[in-house]
């Protein structure tokens, strides 16, 4: 009998689930209640003036379109610049470009 009196007094995980739900859903819930049912600190200026209204200041912004003939096509003057040197040796006029510095991750 006493193995019968001790399975009666167990609840189901199904009940256990439900109760625990019922106790987490109230444990995040009152904070939010507490201070819903708090009342409100009084404000020492808010008795002495009632609060102003906002000014609502408009600035409207006029643009002109001015409308003027096409420029005239400007004048196009081409410059040819000689191809670097594919060979080792420099050019005597002093054109050829050095390589830039490698690059380094500043680690050991």
């Amino acid at each position: 009998m006493s193995e019968a009196a001790r399975r009666r007094r167990r609840l189901s995980r199904g009940a256990l689930r439900a109760i625990a739900w019922v106790a987490g859903g109230a444990a995040f819930a009152a904070p939010f209640a507490s201070l819903t049912l708090s009342p409100r600190p009084a404000s020492a200026g808010a008795e002495a003036a009632p609060p102003r209204r906002q000014v609502v200041i408009v600035k409207r912004i006029t643009r002109r379109v001015i409308v003027r003939a096409a420029p005239e096509a400007p004048q196009v003057r081409y410059v040819y610049v000689g191809g670097g040197s594919t060979g080792g040796t420099a050019d005597p006029g002093g054109s050829a470009v050095a390589a830039p510095p490698p690059v380094t991750t500043g680690g050991s």
